[in-house]
Formats: C-alpha cells, structure tokens, sequence
C-alpha cells in the first residue's frame, strides 16, 4: 500500500450499523495541525465537535465538500457478516498492518471505554506479528482532535452507501473490504 507516508499520523472513528466500517484519516505531520485548525472552522457556535449523525443531509453535503478541499485521505476498513468484536478486530489487524507497511509514526482511536482493552490487545498483537513496536497508538475523545471528525463522516457515508459514498469518495484512498 503507497496511502500511509512513513511518519504518517493517523485517525481512526468506527461506524457499526450496517456491516462493520473503520475509517482512518492519514495525514503527515507537517500538515495536521492546518488541517485541524481548518476542521475546528467547520464547527457552529456551541458545538465542541463535528459528529455526521448528529448533522443535517445539507450540513453534511457542506462539510464533506470542505473536507474535501483539505486534502485528507481516508482507508476504509470494511467487515460484514460478523459480530463486532471479531469485525473490529479483523479492521484493526488490517490497518495496523498497513501502517507498519507503510511507516506511520502514530495512530489515534476515537475513545470508547469499554472496548480500549480489547483495541490495546489487537494492536500490541498485531504490531508484534509485524516485528514493530515503535507505532505510538492511543485513545482520545473527538473533542481532542478535529481529524477524528474526518474519520466519523467518511464511516458514516460509507455504511450509508449511495449519495453519500459517492461524495466521500475523492478523500477515499482505499477501501479493503475483509
């Protein structure tokens, strides 16, 4: 995979409604803190975080249309058929691997408490099977880092399919479907 930059800092939100979708956001260092504090701009009067369920189809038009002129680009990790854990286990595994391949310095993963421990295992697996250990990973709440926003909507289009997949798609570097 070409996608993941050596150095590359990446991003990862979930989506688990139709199917099992993980997206990861993949940015250079030298370009997050712009992208974000562009992201942050995208954010109403009172809003702490951009979260697509949560916006209206025309408030979601326009934010994908701005993220896109940010020139973010998106893996996209698909499981169907499975339960949640195994479905995430085999996004996490994939990814990891990918970005071990790829020489990325760090992965961010949306907080969900209940399941950082079995994240953690994955990853510390997976990083051990690729004889790498120095990929930084860690948990962070949405409100943290702007990019995990990117991460959020393109899961979300692409569990919602159609239009939305459509629109996703110019920030969509790949999508593996397992």
């Amino acid at each position: 995979m070409t996608t993941v930059a050596p150095g590359a800092r990446v991003f990862v939100d979930e989506c688990k409604a139709k199917g099992y979708h993980i997206a990861a956001t993949v940015v250079l260092p030298a370009e997050a803190k712009q992208v974000e504090k562009s992201l942050r701009k995208l954010l109403k009067p009172g809003q702490r975080r951009i979260h697509f369920n949560q916006e209206s189809d025309s408030r979601r038009r326009l934010l994908l249309s701005r993220m896109a002129e940010l020139g973010v680009r998106v893996l996209i990790y698909t499981v169907r058929g499975e339960g949640e854990r195994i479905a995430r286990g085999a996004c996490l595994e994939a990814l990891v691997d990918d970005l071990v391949a790829g020489g990325a310095h760090s992965l961010v993963l949306e907080r969900h408490p209940p399941i950082e421990p079995y994240d953690r295992r994955v990853i510390r697996e997976a990083l051990l099977r690729n004889s790498r250990y120095d990929l930084a990973y860690y948990h962070a709440d949405p409100g943290e880092h702007a990019l995990l926003w990117v991460s959020d909507a393109l899961a979300w289009c692409c569990n919602a399919g159609g239009e939305w997949k459509r629109r996703a798609g110019p920030m969509i570097a790949e999508h593996r479907v397992l």
